[in-house]
């Protein structure tokens, strides 16, 4: 397995604007094309930030469900305002350790 974890760290005030978004637009365009397998959003540290984990066979599979999401109908333009409220974002690849409960 693989997993993607991205950190979305947003304009001040804007990160309930971006998780509505998901949960109303998002969501439904994202599941048919990738597996959420955890959400947090940051409550001490650099705050304003939402931290998500994607689970993956393999990084071609997730180049090519990246890629039909992105295809999706709809899809640039839900993109576009989310976009509007970040600062900045963060990819990072995981592969889990023989002693995580998550394989």
């Amino acid at each position: 397995m693989l997993y993607e974890l991205r950190v979305y760290t947003c304009k001040p005030g804007t990160m309930e604007i971006v998780l509505d978004l998901w949960q109303r637009q998002g969501q439904a365009m994202i599941d048919p094309h990738m597996k959420m397998v955890a959400q947090w959003t940051a409550l001490s540290g650099t705050m304003h930030r939402i931290f998500t984990v994607w689970e993956f066979q393999s990084l071609e599979h997730r180049n090519r469900a990246r890629a039909a999401l992105i295809a999706s109908p709809g899809f640039a333009e839900y993109l576009a305002k989310c976009r509007d409220h970040y600062v900045e974002q963060e990819v990072t690849f995981l592969s889990a350790t023989p002693l995580s409960p998550i394989q």
